[in-house]
């Protein structure tokens, strides 16, 4: 029993964690998107969320690392499972070779992953700048964290917007995914709903 307890709690924080990067995708991309005055497309919000998880791709037990979730479809079964082989793949290679937090969580990892999804950008600049936004703002989730993120990666010193940091799974992660979640809520309805509630009137 304490074993299957435990599980369970690592399965809760593992949970909460990919929540709140989440959240933080969400409010990244209606932030970015309040900034320059343009109402992103409702299939950016999704995309921004999936951005938001890959920098955890080098951790096997992560939200992407351990592959996407079976569905009841098998059709869809077989789409998805050349993505999710894909996706362990990936994150078996990054987690022996660079470790967990390490390129992924960097400046450079930044410029990598904008390499690689800057082809999108030639039929979506919004799409490219949802999937921008929701990866810079896990690093942003991170330096929130007692441990900081590398962003000079290689180099070892470890960069943190607060002095103590928040700590994984906690309380104090649940009040700081509540405050986000309330700014994404107030930009989305700024940038979808003010304008209907104001024509309406």
């Amino acid at each position: 029993m304490p074993v299957r307890g435990a599980s369970r709690v690592a399965r809760l924080r593992s949970a909460m964690n990919a929540t709140t990067h989440a959240i933080f995708g969400v409010a990244a991309l209606a932030g970015s998107f309040l900034l320059v005055g343009e109402e992103p497309p409702l299939y950016a919000y999704p995309a921004a969320v999936v951005a938001a998880w890959l920098p955890d791709v080098d951790n096997p037990r992560s939200r992407l690392g351990n592959g996407l979730s079976k569905m009841k479809n098998p059709v869809l079964n077989r789409i998805t499972r050349p993505v999710s082989w894909a996706l362990r793949v990936t994150s078996f290679l990054l987690f022996r070779t660079v470790g967990h937090r390490t390129l992924t969580h960097s400046l450079l990892g930044v410029a990598l992953f904008v390499v690689l999804v800057a082809p999108v950008a030639t039929f979506s600049l919004d799409l490219f700048a949802a999937l921008v936004a929701g990866f810079v703002s896990h690093l942003v989730a991170d330096a929130l964290n007692k441990s900081g993120v590398p962003l000079f990666w290689p180099a070892g010193w470890r960069f943190k917007l607060l002095p103590r940091g928040v700590r994984s799974g906690g309380v104090a992660e649940f009040a700081v995914a509540l405050v986000v979640a309330a700014g994404a809520a107030c930009g989305i309805y700024a940038l979808h709903l003010a304008g209907a509630f104001v024509a309406g009137g």
